[in-house]
């Protein structure tokens, strides 16, 4: 395959394979994928060795592109806009040069760490200090017949500020940026505003190319008139075989399930497979596997992505498992363990990893997966990870997501996610996890059981009034069906209603703050956990909005007894320490803070009548807070209570009774309109009973109540009376 600049006259002259690959010897320029390329900037992950021959048909130093920036249409007013794109359209007056593109403020230096300008944009239109909207790039590459033989598809490199639009033979291959397709005119301002540029990958199906001659052309689009920078480097476009990537094991629908999300290079169905683990390395008999198929579509990087579900796990059992097929490829098996169903367990929760917040995607995920093998070794049996939202710092970086889902962790622990703001702006993020129960209307709240805990997640970019009550209708329907199967109720989403630092000023966050807290109360929520502030804080209980503040400075191993409209917050602080927010004042709802600058994370611990959140230092074990929700006592289990409305002579009576369920003597209290009687030291599997006379003729529709006490503690149940007429 030759790599060239362009067939025009005037050209540079074309470079032949053998002369590309003998040019290329003790150079990582040639590679297997696109994320084997070499890394240029600070924002790439470490490249891996090349493993074959493959030749990159482009290449960030070795291909010279034409490219128009003087603010024109390069199609004028043809009917086809896409015209500029074939390879017959004549740029022959565009100018040349070689990447990386660029220019900040009109200046080729102050892109950012990493991101270095060999040919300096024209960024403003002439005479003005207005960006050009969009700057037009085109190069040739030529193939033979042979060298697209057996090659289903080709992987690229590119990075860019703000939207590129990706082209070969004049059809589109790939949208970087736009998901939703807004970009209709080639002359047009649109993106995201960004701080650096995006490290992305996209896919091209062989069959775009054809023998012979072809052109690849980019549209690099501006996000608004006053941007303060531009650029693009398209590093590498490789064959594709078939790869498997990002495979990230979800939490299911409950703890007998497993979500999977992945990414395959080539189009097709998929599926997961999964069996017991073989004991010793004996080989997975995958035809015996079980088997679920795969959705999914094409991904916004211009692969496929894939999600499926575990079904029928059973407790205390590995798990082998893969994802893919044979046409798209296979990933490599991975092993989790289901760990108890019992009503005993504990999980980890996270704030903001937002990998690439730093300035430096690499060192932000080399920290993530860092903190990763520290919280799994300290508590090996924990059940799954939750992480409260902003899992990359730019939504459309699948060089990001790839740093955050790279630990083996990510494949072999179940873990929860929300999307944060930083998340957000993009489908891949719907495209990268599988969470279960997912509402389409509000978007992205969904919902989860584990053992005794029930998980109401929602989607708190979405906080206008409107969409507000729509969360509050999905909260009250998902508590008011499933809350009386579990102990402990909680709600996670990303922006924290009650931290330490300044986003809790934020207009959204106090609309949430005041229309949903009262809702949580309400419907007797116990925990909520939250991140965007990147600060450590626990809330004292509150009611509402209201903080229920106690006698005491709160401590670290406080044991809490909240009544049933009272809820917990907690705000996790980074993950990663790719950023941290300061202090912003001592807020009324605040029991404890911290911000040390260090990464943290807490580990919760749930039983039938606890659940303790223990926050830790990641670097350290250094415990910075613990507190403990405890039940109340709720007294004797009374196993049959009852009420009867009955007629004796013409008179109506109330029978009640109640049957003592504990193993010791309980006090049982009748007490209904009519009547109260005490009986003392019922025993175990005995009945407290008395017929209490209405002095009537009938009895309208009442209430008794019934109360056992055992060693001070009492339980009160409630039973109805149905009315009766004596004849």
């Amino acid at each position: 395959m030759d790599l060239h600049a362009s067939g025009r006259s005037g050209a540079p002259t074309r470079v032949t394979a053998s002369a590309l690959t003998a040019s290329l010897v003790g150079a990582v320029l040639v590679a297997a994928s696109a994320t084997s390329a070499a890394p240029a900037a600070a924002d790439v992950a470490p490249a891996t060795t090349a493993a074959a021959a493959d030749e990159s048909l482009l290449s960030t130093t070795g291909t010279t592109w034409r490219y128009l920036e003087d603010n024109t249409n390069p199609a004028g007013d043809d009917p086809d806009q896409r015209v500029w794109t074939t390879t017959a359209y004549d740029d022959a007056a565009w100018k040349t040069g070689v990447a990386p593109f660029g220019a900040k403020r009109g200046q080729p230096t102050g892109v950012g760490d990493g991101f270095p300008v060999t040919t300096l944009l024209t960024q403003y239109i002439p005479g003005t200090t207005t960006d050009v909207p969009t700057f037009f790039f085109r190069t040739d590459v030529e193939l033979t017949a042979a060298d697209l033989d057996g090659v289903p598809a080709f992987e690229g490199e590119i990075v860019y500020d703000d939207v590129a639009i990706v082209y070969v033979n004049g059809e589109e291959v790939a949208r970087l940026g736009d998901d939703n397709r807004e970009i209709t005119e080639n002359l047009q301002y649109f993106g995201n505003g960004r701080t650096i540029p995006v490290t992305s990958t996209f896919v091209v199906p062989a069959d775009a190319f054809e023998a012979g001659e072809n052109t690849v052309s980019v549209a690099l689009y501006q996000d608004a008139p006053t941007s303060s920078d531009i650029y693009l480097d398209v590093r590498s476009l490789v064959p594709t075989h078939g790869e498997v990537r990002d495979v990230a094991l979800n939490i299911g629908a409950d703890e007998t399930q497993a979500n999977v999300a992945w990414f395959s290079t080539l189009p097709g169905a998929g599926e997961v497979q999964w069996a017991r683990a073989t004991d010793g390395a004996g080989e997975v008999d995958w035809a015996s596997a079980q088997t679920s198929s795969s959705t999914g579509g094409p991904s916004s990087d211009g692969a496929t992505y894939h999600h499926a579900t575990m079904t029928g796990l059973e407790e205390h059992t590995s798990y082998t498992y893969r994802v893919g097929s044979a046409a798209t490829g296979w990933s490599e098996p991975s092993t989790f363990d289901t760990g108890t169903f019992g009503d005993e367990f504990s999980f980890l929760f996270i704030g903001d990893a937002q990998i690439g917040a730093s300035g430096n995607a690499a060192a932000d995920a080399d920290r993530w997966a860092a903190s990763l093998d520290t919280m799994t070794e300290r508590h090996p049996d924990t059940a799954f990870l939750l992480s409260a939202g902003d899992q990359v710092d730019t939504a459309g970086s699948t060089q990001q997501y790839t740093g955050f889902l790279a630990p083996e962790q990510m494949r072999e622990l179940r873990f929860a996610v929300q999307d944060g703001n930083h998340d957000t702006a993009s489908a891949l993020y719907d495209q990268h996890y599988a969470m279960p129960n997912l509402s389409s209307d509000p978007r992205r709240d969904y919902w989860y059981s584990y053992n005794d805990v029930l998980v109401v997640a929602i989607d708190s970019n979405d906080s206008s009034a409107a969409q507000i009550a729509q969360h509050e209708t999905f909260l009250r329907d998902v508590v008011t069906e499933h809350g009386d199967d579990h102990a402990w109720v909680l709600v996670t989403f990303h922006h924290s209603l009650y931290s330490q630092a300044f986003h809790s000023r934020d207009t959204d966050v106090v609309r949430m703050r005041e229309a949903l807290s009262p809702v949580f109360s309400e419907l007797g929520v116990d925990l909520v956990l939250a991140g965007h502030d990147h600060i450590y804080t626990r809330s004292h209980l509150m009611e509402g909005t209201t903080p229920v503040a106690p006698a005491s400075e709160a401590a670290v191993g406080d044991v809490l007894v909240p009544d049933d409209d009272q809820v917990l917050y907690v705000t996790g602080n980074s993950a990663s320490g790719s950023k941290f927010y300061g202090f912003d004042g001592l807020k009324p709802w605040t029991a404890r803070w911290e911000q040390e600058r260090t990464p943290s994370y807490s580990d919760v611990d749930v039983t039938p009548g606890t659940l303790t959140v223990t926050t830790y230092e990641t670097a350290t074990e250094r415990v910075m807070d613990q507190v403990t929700l405890q039940r109340a006592a709720q007294g004797p289990e009374l196993v049959e209570v009852t009420a009867q409305s009955r007629c004796l002579a013409g008179k109506a009576y109330v029978a009640v009774r109640a049957t003592n369920g504990e193993d010791v003597p309980v006090d049982v209290t009748l007490a209904t309109p009519f009547g109260t009687r005490q009986v003392a030291d019922v025993a175990s599997g005995k009945s407290a009973y008395q017929s209490f006379p209405v002095r009537a003729a009938s009895v309208e529709g009442a209430t008794v109540t019934v109360t056992g006490t055992l060693d001070g503690t009492s339980r009160d149940y409630e039973v109805p009376v149905p009315a009766l007429t004596c004849a």
